[in-house]
């Protein structure tokens, strides 16, 4: 019953009209007293919740010497609030519209804290783009499927490289990887870039990650693990971009070569290649 309750609250209820219409669920029709009496709640708290659930459609009453009440089945219900939903989400969007400021404005830079933020603020780039996504991504792409399905469906170029062993289906994309047995990539990484024009990257907390090192673990992949940044500035899309380009480069020099071409004789011995 405490699931039920949580849905219904989350969809809009009162915490005491979740309950009167629970109570209502499993039963022709009952009156307030009887209500009152089955779920504990005061007499009063139960005919204003009443009131409210039969001012949205809820629940019908039913004439005679005491009132009793019936729930709205579930089935037709939600219904009629989906569709209600929909069309009040269409109306508030088309009204705002003139107001809103541009989602990039100024050249700035917007940090991202936390995973769903992070996924979130992905396909939002992705759903700007017109001509070309490129990606460098390690995390599962079914958290960005629906907008790239829908890039895919507008003629958008989508190119994908990656250190992991990526899975992907019934999307078009141009792809790239650098993933081995021996070649593992301990932190969950994306890094965006729409159009040439806009990016995002993000990967979950590595402050205790030696990122080159010969001994990886796996990082925490948590709500709060996560961190990224946002921007349409020119010079972080640029080094976005020639990031990916040069992952994808490499892979295939490597490929073509047969060998990793990128050999301690000609490393410059930083802290990066040191795993310092």
């Amino acid at each position: 019953m405490k699931d039920i309750i949580k849905n219904l609250v989350d969809v809009g209820f009162s915490k005491v009209e979740a309950q009167v219409y629970a109570s209502l669920i499993s039963v022709d029709k009952m009156g307030g007293y009887q209500i009152a009496k089955l779920t504990g709640i005061s007499r009063p708290s139960v005919y204003s919740a009443l009131e409210s659930l039969l001012a949205k459609g809820c629940v019908t009453s039913i004439p005679g010497n005491t009132i009793e009440y019936r729930a709205v089945s579930p089935e037709i219900l939600f219904d009629e609030m989906s569709s209600s939903f929909a069309a009040s989400c269409q109306k508030a969007k088309k009204c705002l519209e003139s107001l809103k400021a541009p989602f990039f404005s100024n050249h700035e830079f917007s940090n991202i804290e936390g995973k769903e933020n992070l996924i979130r603020n992905v396909n939002r780039v992705i759903h700007l783009a017109q001509k070309e996504i490129i990606m460098n991504c390690t995390m599962p792409l079914d958290f960005f499927a629906e907008e790239l399905k829908l890039a895919e469906n507008r003629g958008v170029r989508i190119v994908l490289f990656t250190w992991a062993d990526i899975q992907f289906k019934d999307i078009k994309i141009e792809f790239y990887s650098g993933y081995s047995e021996n070649s593992q990539c301990a932190d969950e990484r994306i890094f965006v870039v729409s159009d040439f024009a806009h990016c995002v990257v993000g990967s979950n907390e590595r402050k205790d990650y030696i990122a080159h090192g010969k001994d990886t673990e796996k990082l925490p992949n948590g709500e709060k693990d996560f961190f990224g940044m946002i921007s349409d500035n020119r010079l972080m899309v640029n080094l976005v971009t020639e990031h990916i380009h040069f992952d994808i480069y490499l892979n295939r020099l490597k490929q073509k070569h047969k060998k990793n071409l990128v050999t301690k004789d000609i490393q410059i011995q930083t802290m990066m290649e040191k795993g310092l």
